[in-house]
């Protein structure tokens, strides 16, 4: 990444969900980011392609996934294997202890005044290069400015489901070459809000998504964890002195609490700013998102895969990930959604509550784990 400093920055990529709203495809086997979703390649591989062009050259960047599938996430790596660091969560406690150990990593390694971009490994974005301009505005803002940077993206709908970043006073940032990215200082998070105030946010301008993507120094991270989180900072610091050994990692995780980045340091630090790039950004956080990804028909029916046959369906979601052929016909509103070993069929109004119906079909008992 060109730069007029001579910052390192170290990408650190969250891998380590299952992506339950995803089901019947991803599992805790084979969660979402080892699935291509709107692309030819797997989501950690249009991520893993991503942070190459922000990352420090000669810089291992950072991949936190879960022990029971760092196996196979190794073997998706291929040949970028050895060029990526991977730390294997023996049981998942969120966002905060992860980001709160790779912050301990990074500034042994490369000291405080690193920088740190964390990123999600199951979000579409595109196109790169104006990802990577967003990248290093934020690095500029995170060094001259201080403090902690998060992304934001402007609303394109009125949704509900994601938390928004209420705007301040302009902040000036100067990169080596013309972006169309703008910084401001955070006012304040809100949590995911209703139809109405969604509505009322996008229409004033003043607020963006909050999309889950960090930039801040090493040093600047840890003194928001000394502060926030004191004990979930000894812990990393623990660690740091057994050299992050396979053992040092695992009673870390056995100790830590389970706590997000954004309850645990976000809403409580004082210092926080935003940059809003011009890439697309979706976190693909359920089935309802490919509709946004894919084009829809003139009925509004989105279809993707292969092997379809659909046909006076209106404002359906039809997804095959299987071999087999899938016929639709006459659904209105239904989502249907085929892989090798299940089919999903629900009503589109129900997908955001697809987590809820996947705990009853576990505990029916009636089912083998493998699908799950």
């Amino acid at each position: 990444m060109s730069s007029p400093t001579t910052a390192t920055v170290v990408p650190i990529i969250l891998a380590g969900g299952i992506g339950e709203r995803f089901w019947p495809m991803s599992r805790s086997s084979s969660p979402k980011q080892l699935h291509a979703i709107g692309s030819d390649k797997t989501m950690l591989e249009e991520t893993i392609l991503r942070v190459k062009a922000c990352s420090t050259p000669g810089v291992k960047p950072m991949l936190i996934t879960g022990i029971n599938i760092a196996d196979k996430v190794a073997v998706s790596l291929g040949e970028d294997s050895n060029n990526i660091e991977v730390i294997a969560e023996p049981k998942g406690k969120n966002t905060a202890p992860a980001i709160a150990i790779a912050a301990a990593m990074v500034s042994e390694r490369h000291g405080g005044d690193a920088v740190m971009a964390v990123v999600s490994a199951d979000h579409a974005i595109s196109p790169v290069d104006d990802f990577t301009k967003a990248v290093e505005c934020a690095v500029e803002t995170a060094r001259t400015h201080g403090g902690l940077v998060v992304f934001g993206i402007k609303p394109s709908r009125p949704e509900t489901g994601y938390g928004y970043i209420e705007l301040g006073d302009a902040v000036d940032v100067k990169t080596p070459s013309p972006t169309n990215c703008a910084a401001f200082r955070v006012k304040r998070f809100v949590e995911k809000p209703n139809a109405e105030n969604a509505e009322k946010f996008m229409k004033s301008g003043k607020f963006l998504w909050n999309s889950g993507m960090f930039v801040w120094k090493a040093s600047t991270i840890l003194d928001e964890f000394r502060q926030h989180m004191p004990e979930l900072y000894d812990q990393a610091m623990d660690a740091a002195k057994d050299n992050f050994s396979f053992d040092a990692i695992n009673r870390f995780y056995s100790v830590c609490c389970k706590e997000s980045i954004d309850f645990g340091i976000m809403e409580k630090a004082k210092a926080v700013s935003v940059v809003c790039g011009s890439f697309f950004w979706d976190d693909l956080g359920s089935w309802e998102s490919l509709s946004r990804v894919y084009d829809s028909d003139n009925r509004g029916t989105t279809a993707a895969g292969q092997l379809i046959y659909h046909s006076e369906c209106a404002d359906s979601l039809i997804i095959n990930k299987s071999p087999r052929t899938l016929a639709a016909v006459g659904l209105d509103n239904v989502a249907v959604i085929a892989v090798d070993d299940a089919i999903l069929v629900i009503d589109r109004s129900r997908l955001p509550d697809l987590k809820k119906y996947l705990g009853e079909i576990k505990s029916s008992g009636q089912f083998p784990e493998k699908l799950f």
